[in-house]
C-alpha cells in the first residue's frame, strides 16, 4: 500500500512538473509571436512592407501567395501572403557560424487580412536563433529591431 502511495505521488509531481514546462513553453512561444495591426488595406499593407524591407537594406529572397495557394481547396482568404526577407551578408555570418541558421534565415513575415482589417505578424529572430545556438543573441536582437522598425512603418 505504501509503494503505491508513493508512485501515486511521484507521477503526481511529475504530472505537475511536465504540465509546467508546457505552460512555460507556451508563453514563451506566445511572447515570441509579434502582431502589428495595419492602418492600411491587405494591398497599401503589403506594398508598404516591401518599401520598408528595401529601405531598411534588407530584400525579399521569397514570396508565397497562400491565399492563392489555398484557394485551389476551396479556401477563400482576403489575404494571405508570406514573405522571406533577409540580408545576404547577415546571412553569409549566420551561415558561417552554424549552417542550422538555414532552418531560421531568412526570417518569415506574414501579411494577412481578417475582415477587412490588414495584420502584419512574425516570430522573433531572436526566440528562433537562440534555440539553435546562445552564439546568436546579439545577431537575433539586431534582427528584432530591424523587423520591428519596417513592420511599424508598413503598418502606418
Amino acid at each position: 500500500m505504501r509503494i503505491h502511495r508513493n508512485f501515486m505521488l511521484a507521477a503526481l509531481v511529475a504530472t505537475a512538473a511536465f504540465a509546467g514546462v508546457a505552460t512555460a513553453s507556451a508563453q514563451d512561444a506566445s511572447s515570441a509571436f509579434v502582431k502589428v495591426s495595419s492602418h492600411e488595406g491587405f494591398t497599401a499593407t503589403v506594398s508598404q512592407l516591401k518599401q520598408a524591407v528595401a529601405s531598411n537594406h534588407l530584400m525579399v529572397m521569397g514570396h508565397i501567395d497562400q491565399a492563392k495557394v489555398l484557394s485551389m481547396t476551396g479556401l477563400h482568404l482576403e489575404g494571405a501572403q508570406s514573405f522571406l526577407v533577409g540580408n545576404p551578408n547577415m546571412g553569409k555570418k549566420a551561415f558561417g557560424m552554424n549552417p542550422a541558421a538555414g532552418a531560421v534565415l531568412p526570417a518569415r513575415i506574414y501579411v494577412w487580412s481578417d475582415h477587412g482589417k490588414a495584420y502584419i505578424g512574425y516570430f522573433k529572430p531572436s526566440a528562433q536563433l537562440s534555440a539553435i545556438s546562445p552564439g546568436f543573441a546579439m545577431m537575433g536582437g539586431m534582427l528584432d529591431k530591424k523587423f520591428h522598425m519596417l513592420t511599424e512603418q508598413a503598418a502606418r
